[in-house]
């Protein structure tokens, strides 16, 4: 099943329509890849480090998607207080 979902999260993302889809695919991959840091670093494998650091560019392209898409998100627009 999940070799359906991500890659139909990463066109939520690109597409952006509807945006609630987007934010949600954004906090599905959030998550995955949060919780797959903890497991990583709970079991003492040392593979974390991919995970957080998609976590970071996860991150970056949420709070910078309303400069690079045409619709913008409200999530972010009431974070940064504009």
């Amino acid at each position: 099943m999940l070799i359906v979902v991500k890659p139909l999260g990463v066109l939520a993302i690109l597409v952006r329509r509807p945006v609630w889809l987007a934010e949600l695919a954004y906090a599905g991959m959030f998550f995955h890849l949060l919780l797959a840091a903890s497991a990583h670093i709970n079991a003492g494998d040392g593979g974390y480090p991919p995970a957080l650091i998609g976590v970071a560019l996860l991150l970056v392209s949420f709070f910078t998607q309303n400069a690079a898409r045409a619709v913008p998100s409200a999530v972010v627009t009431e974070i940064r207080g504009a």
